[in-house]
């Protein structure tokens, strides 16, 4: 790993209205680390996200991912609100996969995946098809390229938003809650695509009630409780030995 770290959170605070959902949070993920964030609904899991990828703007504090910031630029040694157009490149490098799966409905698999690469990219359609054939191939679905999504499976659907996410060669990816919107018994499928991307040395923040996953497969993991973050450790020492008794009790009740 380099010494410094791919994502760098700094006394990130976030409000809406009058309410202070995150309090100054501090995180580093370094290059090909991942993060799982875990804790009770409302604690600040998916607004953080949302600020890596500037979908929710914040109020104090600053998120860089390697040399760009999200939702600012640097001007003479100062930050600055960015552009639409900077914002819009910025997020060509941070993948995000959502609870629901948001796929075109009138497009295929494939053309789900290579959208992307020809709106944002700029790809050649025949590059961008090619690079999605890949994509799908790597979650498993390559075969399925030509249906449609309302021919899929819930946990198919989400390999095929997975896929889209990749074939545009993020930097880091966020996974928000990816299974929560699925049946049981298609849970594993996405988890096991999801442990592949990681091994393949992808940095990943991963927002995720499940504990055996955030256990095997993540580097480090931090408890967040009411907009700050409790605990954060190595994985297998915080989910089996946490020190905190607040992320105890909560490691107790969803375990």
């Amino acid at each position: 790993m380099n010494a410094q770290p791919l994502v760098a959170i700094r006394g990130v605070v976030k409000r809406f209205g009058h309410t202070e959902v995150l309090k100054g949070i501090d995180l580093d993920v370094m290059q090909g680390e991942v993060l799982c964030l875990i804790g009770p609904s409302g604690s600040g899991k998916s607004t953080l996200l949302r600020c890596v990828n500037h979908l929710e703007k914040i109020d104090a504090g600053y998120i860089r991912v390697d040399d760009e910031y999200a939702g600012a630029v640097v001007r003479n040694g100062e930050l600055h609100e960015a552009s639409d157009a900077e914002i819009a490149t910025y997020r060509e490098r941070v993948g995000m996969v959502f609870q629901h799966f948001n796929l075109f409905l009138h497009l295929t698999a494939l053309e789900n995946v290579a959208i992307g690469l020809t709106k944002v990219r700029r790809l050649p359609r025949h590059e961008a098809l090619q690079r999605a054939r890949a994509a799908l191939a790597d979650v498993g679905l390559e075969h399925l390229r030509d249906s449609y999504p309302r021919h899929l499976s819930g946990g198919q659907q989400q390999r095929v938003a997975i896929a889209r996410a990749l074939a545009m060669e993020p930097k880091l990816m966020l996974f928000d809650e990816p299974t929560s919107a699925l049946d049981p018994e298609l849970v594993g499928e996405v988890l096991s695509v999801m442990r592949r991307v990681a091994e393949g040395g992808m940095t990943m923040i991963v927002v995720t009630h499940e504990m055996r996953f955030a256990r095997d497969v993540a580097d480090r993991v931090a408890f967040m409780d009411q907009g700050l973050n409790a605990e954060v450790g190595p994985a297998r020492q915080l989910i089996d030995s946490p020190t905190s008794e607040r992320t105890r009790k909560f490691l107790n009740h969803v375990g």
